[in-house]
């Protein structure tokens, strides 16, 4: 069996703000090179509240900077976040499967450079692959049993089981990396080392990192011609929303993800070349930790479900920017395809006699003053979300009183960015706020949720997913199930087992479809996605996407700031 991928082709088995002032002097090309004629301007980038900044580009780290990713790194393929079986060449050219998924063949491309001016090649994209043959680099939980560099433009991956399903994290998600530099640092330092100075293939180079601010500047010699058609990349951090949508609604910032209540009237009604773009790519989730707490319990995981009001939540937070979702946390339209018809009309379960039925089942039992206990020690659970997000702040502090009403203590702590992020990928947590998605194929989605072999454990972190540490021998064998095969009709039956299982066990529990909002300033910029043209994904902080888009984007012509 040989199934032929290229890269513009419709996968079979289809189915993570931006701040811009746009300056048209040009800019001298450092070390002598001509400049490419594009490249002009500035594209001041914000990257909403995240503080101060920490010069980090290693690839590996939870807190690495955004531009790691897309603007400094690269995949080999853009998997378009937004439209389900768009894949565009990167550092590919092209790849095949055979051997029924277990040998994938990739064609790369050879007129790539690394930012030091060292040819990206074959052996770099090998290099990259056998190090996540270790169980440490492993973050994808890869079956790979051999990796080899063939010819000048050839690498052919070998796998002990079918891997489709893992084909967007190899092609669309791993950053190539050069072999020259990391197989310099020992293993034990590969996570940890900064890496101030990253060498990679993408459009920019990083000039400086200062406090909230930090240039990168672009290449000359970037291997699309004619991109990328800004010459600098300068991004902003804010202390928090207030700050950020500020420096938006102001016209300050011209490509911006941040939330702004009632966007209408307090964006989009200020100038007519406002523009907003708002795709649902991702669902809002409370996270439990599924291995320890109060929430190990999946009768207290449905009591907290049945406690919310999910529409009053998002009407009231998000004036109707973020739809419902469904019990199977199924993110629709974009996989509507794989829905199990049997579970189509199912609704959350809610009310006082749900909460209670679960909480007694738990063992649970209502004290005096109407909170539940067991064992003396009253029902509490610590919800996490960062400090400076307001939106979700304003979701915890509704959620506190909702479960305070039928008997359950929520105690909300709002943490710095890096704290949250360092609990998330250690597993460390009771509860925690977040979204997950961003993935163009519905394979990736539910593999990054549930996969049991992703998640935290034994001390090892996870910048991948599942970080609840949810763990179904039926749901990993249904994603096993899935990766045989490309044919989408002979994958139906297992999303199918992976959806009943979700609604069963409720390993994370779906609010809404997660606001995902992003601002452009049409004064001053064109060439960004839209909802018309959606060629990519059109939030800064979605990697490697990002990197794509701001490599695109070009100053309005007449533009005169």
């Amino acid at each position: 069996m040989n199934v032929k991928r290229p890269a513009r082709q419709r996968l079979l088995a289809a189915g993570a703000v931006l701040a811009l002032a746009v300056s048209t002097a040009a800019c001298s090309s450092s070390g002598g090179k001509k400049e490419s004629p594009a490249a002009t301007g500035v594209l001041t980038v914000s990257t909403g509240s995240t503080g101060n900044f920490v010069e980090n580009f290693n690839p590996f780290s939870p807190n690495c900077l955004q531009a790691t990713h897309g603007m400094i790194y690269e995949p080999l393929f853009l998997f378009n976040a937004v439209k389900t079986g768009d894949v565009q060449p990167w550092l590919g050219k092209s790849y095949a499967w055979s051997d029924e998924g277990k040998t994938l063949t990739i064609k790369i491309r050879t007129d790539a450079t690394w930012n030091d001016g060292k040819p990206f090649t074959n052996k770099d994209v090998a290099f990259t692959f056998e190090l996540m043959k270790k169980k440490d680099f492993d973050s994808y939980a890869l079956p790979l049993s051999s990796v080899s560099a063939e010819g000048s433009d050839t690498v052919v991956l070998k796998f002990s089981q079918s891997a489709y399903t893992k084909e967007y994290f190899m092609l669309g998600k791993a950053d190539m990396l050069p072999e020259h530099v990391w197989s310099a640092i020992p293993d034990a330092q590969k996570k940890t080392v900064l890496n101030k100075n990253p060498v990679g293939t993408g459009a920019w180079k990083v000039k400086q990192v200062a406090g909230m601010s930090m240039d990168l500047t672009a290449r000359s010699d970037y291997y699309f011609k004619g991109l990328p058609k800004i010459k600098t990349l300068r991004y902003l951090s804010f202390s928090g929303n207030n700050g950020a949508n500020a420096a938006t609604t102001s016209g300050k910032i011209d490509w911006a993800g941040g939330f702004i209540p009632d966007i209408e009237k307090n964006y989009l009604a200020k100038n007519a070349k406002f523009d907003l773009v708002n795709i649902p790519l991702a669902v809002t989730f409370f996270v439990p930790n599924t291995r320890s707490g109060p929430t190990a319990d999946v009768n207290v995981r449905k009591a907290i479900s049945a406690a919310l009001d999910r529409d009053f939540m998002s009407k009231t937070v998000y004036n109707g920017q973020a739809g419902p979702t469904n019990p199977m946390a199924l993110l629709t339209p974009n996989y509507e395809a794989v829905l199990d018809p049997t579970l189509k009309d199912t609704a959350f379960e809610t009310g006082q006699d749900k909460v209670d039925s679960y909480l007694k089942a738990a063992g649970y039992a209502k004290g005096s003053g109407g909170t539940y206990a067991k064992d003396g020690k009253k029902l509490s659970i610590t919800l996490e979300t960062v400090a400076g997000w307001t939106d979700y702040i304003s979701i915890a502090q509704m959620a506190k009183q909702q479960l305070a009403r039928v008997g359950i203590d929520l105690d909300v702590r709002a943490e710095a960015y890096a704290q949250w992020a360092a609990n998330q990928s250690a597993g460390k947590f009771q509860m925690l706020l977040s979204n997950y998605g961003y993935t163009p194929v519905p394979y990736a989605y539910y593999d990054q949720l549930l996969d049991s072999r992703i998640g935290p454990k034994d001390g090892q972190n996870s910048t991948i997913g599942n970080y609840g540490g949810y763990s179904n021998p039926e749901v990993d064998a249904a994603l096993d199930a899935i990766a045989t095969t490309p044919d989408l009709e002979k994958q139906k039956p297992h999303f199918y087992t992976i959806q009943q299982a979700f609604v069963k066990d409720m390993p994370l529990i779906p609010l809404f479809n997660a606001q995902n909002e992003a601002e452009f300033n049409g004064n001053n910029i064109t060439g960004y996605p839209t909802e018309k043209n959606p060629y990519a994904g059109s939030a800064i902080w979605l990697a490697p996407d990002s990197g794509w888009v701001a490599a695109r984007i070009e100053p309005v012509a007449d533009n005169k700031k």
